[in-house]
């Protein structure tokens, strides 16, 4: 039995076989309404009742057949549904573990965007000497790279993009401070 989800347009196994069921039901049906239709008072119309048992019986037999195709189909259903939904669980616990990941890493962002105001402040305010500045700015910058090593590790390529931007936005900004600090004193 092929995959059914490969083609769409393809009726699944279970459908087929549960028309298959319904189209013998009503023939069945068919075939008992005439025989209980049929007067029984000419030869011919005992023939004609007997011939149309003789149906009924076949179609019987061949409704049981598509019951059992029916039940076997329903099992390979519920197999292959049960296996689907266990990848899917498989899948939400990587998801939920990948996401977890993320959280992790976009927090160590989160805290060099922390740094890079306290930084801001201190150069804004005045308080602290160039070669601080240019420090934690540095800081900032090896962070940024480590942060864009373990983001690249796992496979997180926007962050890890974001990451080496940053870094290399400090280290320009830290580089223009250090070009900045000799006017500064002068």
């Amino acid at each position: 039995m092929g995959s059914d989800v490969d083609r769409p347009d393809k009726p699944s196994d279970l459908s087929e076989a549960a028309l298959a069921l319904d189209r013998e039901l009503r023939r069945f049906a068919d075939l008992a309404e005439q025989a209980g239709q049929l007067k029984l008072d000419t030869e011919k119309n005992l023939e004609r009742a007997t011939e149309s048992l003789t149906r009924a019986a076949e179609s019987q037999d061949r409704i049981n057949a598509h019951v059992q195709q029916l039940v076997a189909a329903v099992s390979v259903t519920r197999r292959k549904q049960e296996s689907d939904a266990a990848a899917l669980m498989k899948r939400a616990q990587e998801i939920a573990a990948r996401r977890k990941e993320f959280a992790d890493v976009l927090q160590r962002m989160a805290g060099l965007g922390r740094m890079a105001k306290d930084v801001q402040e201190a150069l804004k305010a005045g308080t602290s000497a160039v070669d601080e500045v240019q420090s934690r700015m540095q800081r900032i910058a090896d962070e940024a790279a480590e942060i864009a090593r373990v983001a690249q590790e796992k496979e997180m390529e926007d962050v890890a993009r974001q990451a080496e931007v940053l870094r290399q936005q400090v280290l320009a900004a830290r580089n223009k401070v250090g070009l900045l600090a000799p006017k500064a004193r002068a």
